[in-house]
């Protein structure tokens, strides 16, 4: 076999080798049609558009490592299940990854060969795109309100996505935006901004071409719309207009802003009215439940018309852990779930206590509970053995979900856009702008949490300040995979850490914003059936600021349980210990922020690639 073929094998470039993972269509015999047969028929390029879909679902893709495991930790969130001074190299792949560690060998897939590993997964999913495309445009004469012409705009999303992702992990890549040829195989990185400004043109040609959601080939949140590419834009114009690392020589890097000034009212622009054309449709609402919106998605609801915009396809229980990795932890009931799951991400403790009691949006994000098996009782409990290091995401729940979970992938399908986040944006680009709307919107997403009418004046509102969109940025999309990338284009990612590292030794010496936090919790349980037979969920005094009576004696008959919770079970066993607060990374985020190539890949480039920013790679 020449080299090349084996080059281009090891990448995945083949369009139609897929097995079917996800509710796309099947690929039929149909793939082994030319291109003038394939990209001329309606029913074959819908079926090369799914091909670009299964990416989504493939082992060591979007399923179990590029969505689950690249956006921790930050400010809000963490990675559980690695002990302090733990040497590294007993460590998974993804605990090197949440730790900014990351080396040249990394495992669990990461180094693989052939296509299966992210790095290849990903230019699978351009490389199907590509082929699409230049299908499309020499065979299915795409046009604005024909099929052939969403399916091209579906395509130039999808693809745009992927190089998205790609600028996220590792920051300059090599760029194709034709099918690749045997002259084209080797190429070497291209800079980031002009990947950037090219999948902007992308983007914007897409959303002249996308169906709105009043389609029947827009019926699902799990296809991309009209607005789905609109909102993509915006997200990407915000990141290429801000702070990223970028190589500095060979041996280190540096974080900065590469946009002129001009390029950078250029960008804030396009993000303002893409986000003001989603707006305008009125197509999507913020649910007056923050609850419902996760709900739902565990649900696996996937009508067009609500908050969602655009979710990543999996199958209900085929493909997917976002409840496995990031639900509640909770041991196997029988009932909801079969296998043990959750917990692998978990919530700064002291995010907790940043949030306004009256914001609803807490205790769906948050709770200071894992879900066990009584070993008395026999049933399962909630249960606050953890201390204040338990504070575990809520989003996503096992008796939520709409099948019982029984094994690692649940298939709940992760958002990727929800309308708050385009109010966000759009507030975020009109601050930028000098502009005077992004106040309006920025305050209905706070009036939704605080349980307020969206658009009338409610005293929640905050002036539009750069300080309060990140805070609210925060209140909103903890656990959603956002707040690295926010605090990376706001250069802030490693300042965002050293500060939650303060906030946790002022929450546990009783000090600063955390002053009046009580340091003893009370807790009981009652019975809640509708979850699993005889399942007890706590009650729980002393979590709130003021909550500082001694339950055991003005309640002594209440049942009422008594706990240490800020400071430890004594003074010798703190739970906020000096190693657990400062080992919320191993090297300076700053210039860890992307991923190596790994040293598999650059193996087989032929001398095209190679790793800078201060990344070492085995010769």
């Amino acid at each position: 076999m020449k080299k090349n073929n084996l080059y281009k094998i090891l990448f995945g470039f083949l369009l139609f080798s897929m097995s079917s993972c996800t509710d796309m269509l099947v690929v039929s015999s149909k793939s082994l049609l030319s291109d003038d047969q394939v990209f001329t028929n309606t029913d074959s390029t819908r079926e090369a558009i799914s091909a670009i879909y299964d990416i989504f679902g493939q082992n060591n893709s979007y399923r179990n490592r590029l969505w689950l495991q690249m956006g921790q930790n930050t400010d809000i969130e963490y990675r559980s299940g690695w002990a302090t001074g733990t040497a590294l190299t007993s460590i998974k792949s993804d605990d090197n990854i949440a730790l900014y560690n990351s080396t040249t060998a990394l495992p669990d897939g990461y180094s693989n060969p052939g296509s299966d590993n992210p790095w290849n997964r990903l230019y699978q999913g351009v490389e199907r795109s590509n082929l699409a495309i230049a299908g499309i445009r020499k065979f299915g004469k795409p046009a604005a309100g024909n099929d052939m012409g969403h399916y091209l705009g579906e395509a130039l999303t999808l693809r745009a996505f992927f190089y998205f992702d790609l600028i996220k992990w590792w920051g300059d890549v090599p760029a194709w935006f034709d099918p690749m040829t045997a002259g084209t195989i080797y190429v070497a990185k291209s800079n980031r901004d002009s990947i950037y400004n090219h999948i902007i043109g992308d983007l914007q040609e897409a959303s002249t071409l996308l169906y709105s959601i009043n389609n029947p080939l827009t019926t699902s949140t799990k296809l991309v719309s009209r607005d789905a590419a609109r909102g993509l834009l915006a997200r990407i114009c915000l990141q290429a207009a801000g702070y990223s690392m970028r190589p500095l020589g060979a041996t280190d890097s540096e974080i900065k802003i590469t946009a002129s000034t001009a390029r950078q009212q250029e960008l804030y622009t396009i993000a303002r009215e893409a986000c003001r054309a989603i707006i305008t449709d009125n197509h999507y609402s913020l649910d007056g439940s923050f609850k419902n919106i996760f709900y739902q998605q565990c649900q696996d609801v996937e009508s067009q018309g609500r908050e969602t915009i655009w979710q990543i396809p999996y199958k209900m229980g085929i493909r997917g852990r976002m409840v496995y990795n990031l639900g509640i932890p909770r041991d196997p009931d029988g009932v909801n779930n079969t296998v043990t799951i959750g917990g692998q991400f978990k919530v700064m403790p002291s995010f907790y206590y940043d949030y306004n009691v009256n914001d609803t949006r807490r205790d769906i994000t948050v709770v200071p509970y894992k879900v066990q098996k009584s070993t008395t009782l026999g049933v399962m409990e909630q249960n606050v053995a953890s201390g204040i290091t338990g504070f575990n995401i809520a989003k996503w729940r096992a008796e939520w979900v709409k099948a019982p979970i029984t094994g690692t992938d649940d298939g709940v399908s992760p958002i990727v856009l929800r309308y708050s986040d385009v109010l966000l944006m759009f507030a975020e680009a009109d601050l930028f702008l000098n502009g005077t709307e992004g106040a309006e919107y920025f305050n209905m997403v706070r009036r939704r949490a605080f349980g307020q009418s969206i658009n009338s004046v409610s005293p929640y509102d905050l002036p539009l300040t750069l300080d309060n969109l990140k805070q609210e940025r925060a209140f909103e999309f903890c656990g959603e995979n956002i707040r690295k990338y926010d605090l990376e284009r706001w250069g802030q990612l490693k300042s965002g850490i050293d500060q939650a590292t303060n906030n946790l030794r002022a929450l546990r010496d009783g000090t600063g914003n955390y002053a009046t936090v009580p340091a003893t919790i009370y807790y009981k349980w009652n019975v809640d059936n509708t979850i699993s037979p005889g399942e007890r969920v706590l009650t729980v005094y002393g979590l709130q600021r003021g909550e500082i009576d001694d339950k055991t004696v003005t309640e002594p008959l209440g049942g009422w349980i008594k706990k240490s919770w800020t400071q430890g079970a004594s003074g010798s066993d703190l739970y906020l210990s000096e190693g657990f607060v400062t080992h919320l990374y191993f090297n300076d985020p700053d210039k860890r922020q992307l991923l190596p190539i790994m040293d598999q890949i650059i193996s087989v480039s032929n001398g095209t690639l190679k790793n800078d920013y201060g990344y070492t790679t085995k010769q």
